[in-house]
């Protein structure tokens, strides 16, 4: 498949550029297709909820979705939590650690809201404290030791998680998660079961833009909605759990899936089955495509992106140049402009842009050099 056949899967509004794809995934065809069929015969028959469901190739449920990403992260089946977003997986992993009264979790405030609150609201249940630090001082001017080493100095003996952020949405810059689960294996040397430090890493703009098995990364969590760079139906995610972190965590619903492994970290309850079931469908076109080649192309469209905003006047771009340090967000600002009228301006010239700490400019791999060129075309005339 080419791009411009993948892009053809999409029903983008049409004279519009979309740089913004990476906050929630438009359906491509394949995916739409097998969400209609399973719809169609959970409103014939729901009671082929959850085993009787059949995609065209045969049988989905549970099973299947859990393999297919266990496949695609380079993990186990057994070790795979479904959830519904990785908010919600991050409140099943947070509210379910074991933890003493005086432990404490150590974030940053480059970490996404959902992820601090999480964290904040197990701490105030169970008596543990909320520590925020700094990785580093400039997000552009960040290096893998450097953000190593502060991971290494931050924790403390009552550390009892680091939470990280794969790649982060507020600066696009892409942690070393290796460098820094080394830092915690070290850590953790000397340590009992009771007191280990565990990595839990919010992976959602890693999974599917990176070229990594995130079950070989070194966490020992790993959190993901599978409804943003994988393309997967909207509404779906997971929590990949090291084996030998399961006994760390505790469940917090009761679980429709199963109670062994990871699978009883799973919060049960009526969902959208014909959405998750369809999930095997996403994870198939992704391995279609290959995704060394996908993290290939979304990289050379951000190092487009960075290249070209380096050379606007009074524009600052805060990812790091590194491809080795960023993945498919840019983010950066414009002098004497906020980030809303940033954005304001550029859909006034039909490109849609989004903000958070920084603007942002999402690179998915259904973009084309084309559209990036609009983009900084666009950004080139505000600061005429």
């Amino acid at each position: 498949m080419d791009w411009d056949a993948l892009r053809a899967q999409f029903r983008l509004e049409p004279g519009w550029v979309n740089l913004a794809l990476f906050y929630l995934a438009s359906h491509p065809k394949v995916v739409r297709d097998a969400v209609d069929h399973l719809g169609a015969q959970v409103d014939a028959n729901p009671l082929l909820v959850p085993t009787g469901m059949a995609l065209p190739d045969g049988p989905t449920g549970w099973p299947r979705v859990r393999q297919a990403l266990a496949d695609y992260l380079g993990g186990r089946a057994e070790d795979i939590a479904m959830t519904a977003s990785t908010s919600i997986g991050l409140g099943v992993v947070y509210n379910g650690v074991v933890t003493r009264p005086g432990q404490e979790f150590l974030l940053t405030e480059h970490d996404h809201i959902s992820h601090r609150t999480a964290a904040r609201v197990a701490a105030e249940k169970h008596g543990n404290t909320v520590r925020l630090v700094s990785w580093f001082a400039d997000p552009a001017t960040a290096t893998a030791d450097g953000i190593a080493a502060a991971v290494g100095e931050a924790i403390r003996p009552n550390t009892r998680v680091v939470g990280i952020t794969w790649v982060q949405s507020s600066t696009g810059l892409r942690m070393p998660v290796r460098a820094v689960a080394e830092v915690v294996r070290r850590a953790n040397e000397g340590r009992s079961p009771a007191d280990r430090c565990l990595l839990v890493v919010d992976g959602v703009h890693g999974l599917a833009a990176v070229d990594e098995d995130a079950a070989g990364l070194g966490a020992d969590v790993v959190i993901a909605g599978t409804h943003k760079w994988l393309f997967g139906p909207r509404g779906t995610g997971l929590v990949w759990v090291a084996p030998d972190a399961l006994e760390q965590l505790r469940p917090t619903f009761v679980s429709f899936i199963g109670s062994g492994g990871a699978a009883s970290l799973s919060p049960g309850g009526f969902l959208a089955f014909e959405h998750a079931f369809a999930l095997p469908v996403a994870v198939a076109l992704h391995e279609q495509l290959g995704r060394a080649r996908v993290a290939t192309r979304i990289t050379q469209l951000s190092t487009r992106v960075k290249q070209g905003l380096s050379r606007i006047g009074g524009v600052s771009v805060h990812t790091p140049a590194d491809a080795e340090l960023s993945a498919g967000i840019t983010c950066f600002s414009v002098a004497g402009h906020t980030h809303q009228q940033v954005v304001d301006h550029a859909a006034a010239h039909r490109v849609r842009l989004s903000t958070s700490t920084y603007t942002r400019i999402g690179t998915a791999v259904i973009n084309t050099p084309a559209e990036i060129d609009t983009a900084l075309d666009s950004l080139a005339d505000l600061t005429r």
